[in-house]
């Protein structure tokens, strides 16, 4: 009897479309919101970072069935990501084309100017939302018009973390004030590396590398792009001041990398059997994630001589987005939304983009599972807070690559022969090579 129904009822709503003809009624589209109401709604990433803000933030604020619809795309590798996404949106009509992307700041400029991206405006997201983001994080994801298309959930402001048992042996002092002014000019940077070297016969440096200073120079100092609006490629005079820096440290750095298996075995050091550094460039996950138990309540941090930022993703959802009110909800909760980013805090220890978000968290402390606990008391919250003003964002959009790969190979070039000028022209030919429409003047 049900099939018998149900046969019935089918017969019945098709002599009804019959009857309608073409004639377009209010309603019509209804199977296709349907369709988009019930349809997996893909978001791609490369790694599980997302996933916990899926799980743990998104349910307070969207419906059971929004979130049941998102589809965590996670390629597993950041450095094939780009291949993936590139590939996928190629072709708009697979299953699991993204209809929001997360994208890194390195490459983040690559797709705000690809026009396969969609304006934040265009979703409903509109100035007033995004009046707490940080300035230099919105114009990360801002094209030279300052329309947005990539917003941030995260803010990421330079610090420098100073192991404070090493820095009262070598440096005589742990207050953060009188540390910032011994490290507030590179000279005294210089000044300081010579006297810590020799104080402990080269078991201890104050820095692991002047490759730990590339994000310095890169994402701070510098006041022109890696390339002109005619695509000449420009070597800024802050990328000439870190190759003479570099220059200078010779000998009073251990001239590891970052993320290499030596540079890592510098954080726990004790300085005597085996070698240790004083300080690592950081920022604010990298505090609370990256250092280890040796610096839990025996570091402070301080600013250094220069403003920066490093690292940071950022959410946008795809030109040809399935569910546009699915992406303003998901991309408002995530990085607009005060209550939900307070929550994104409390998650995953995340120093939010939202300025309400960081004012309430300084006032009432923060849920983060982060272990790492600061010297003295300081109050890391609040020593990050004023850290992200004077961070200068440059306009053109560039690649991280040459931060990453092609300088630090072109400053070891510098190091070991000292001829600046032949480092700086066979860097700014590697540039080309890399990016051959840029030209090399």
């Amino acid at each position: 009897m049900k099939k018998f129904l149900a046969m019935l009822l089918a017969l019945v709503m098709a002599l009804s479309l019959v009857a309608c003809g073409n004639t377009e009624q209010p309603g019509d589209n209804q199977g296709a919101d349907d369709a988009a109401s019930t349809d997996p709604f893909y978001i791609w990433t490369w790694n599980t970072d997302y996933q916990k803000i899926l799980d743990e933030v998104l349910p307070k604020y969207l419906s059971e069935d929004q979130v049941s619809r998102i589809q965590i795309v996670n390629v597993g590798d950041s450095n094939i990501y780009q291949d993936k996404i590139d590939a996928i949106l190629a072709d708009p009509s697979n299953e699991q084309y993204p209809d929001i992307m997360l994208l890194e700041v390195g490459y983040v400029q690559k797709y705000v100017q690809s026009g396969q991206l969609m304006k934040a405006a265009d979703l409903g997201i509109i100035a007033d939302d995004m009046s707490n983001m940080y300035d230099y994080n919105l114009k990360l994801g801002s094209d030279a018009n300052g329309d947005a298309y990539a917003l941030f959930w995260q803010a990421t402001p330079g610090c420098w973390q100073i192991r404070t048992d090493l820095a009262e042996k070598y440096l005589g002092t742990t207050d953060p004030a009188a540390l910032q002014d011994m490290l507030s000019t590179w000279d005294k940077v210089v000044e300081v590396s010579q006297s810590v070297n020799q104080q402990s016969g080269g078991k201890v440096k104050l820095l692991s590398g002047a490759d730990d200073l590339k994000y310095v120079f890169c994402n701070g100092a510098r006041t022109s792009a890696w390339y002109d609006a005619d695509d000449n490629i420009v070597i800024d005079d802050a990328v000439k001041t870190y190759f003479e820096l570099s220059k200078k440290l010779e000998g009073l750095t251990f001239d590891t990398k970052m993320w290499s298996t030596d540079w890592a075995a510098l954080k726990d050091g004790d300085g005597e059997e085996t070698e240790a550094c004083i300080a690592f460039t950081g920022c604010p996950w990298y505090t609370y994630w990256c250092l280890t138990d040796t610096w839990s309540d025996n570091s402070v941090l301080i600013q250094g001589p220069q403003a920066f930022y490093w690292g940071g993703t950022g959410l946008a959802a795809t030109a040809n987005c399935s569910d546009k009110e699915l992406a303003r909800q998901i991309i408002y909760y995530t990085t607009c939304n005060t209550d939900s980013m307070v929550d994104i805090n409390t998650a995953n220890g995340d120093y939010v983009n939202n300025k309400a978000a960081i004012d309430y968290i300084k006032a009432n402390g923060s849920g983060t599972t982060s272990t790492y606990k600061p010297a003295g008391g300081q109050d890391i919250i609040g020593f990050f807070a004023d850290k992200c003003d004077g961070i200068n964002v440059l306009a053109v959009g560039e690649d991280q690559v040459i931060c990453e790969q092609l300088l630090p190979a072109a400053v070891d070039q510098y190091i070991a022969n000292g001829d600046l000028d032949a480092a700086l022209s066979d860097f700014a030919a590697s540039i080309h090579d890399k990016y051959s429409y840029l030209n090399v003047k």
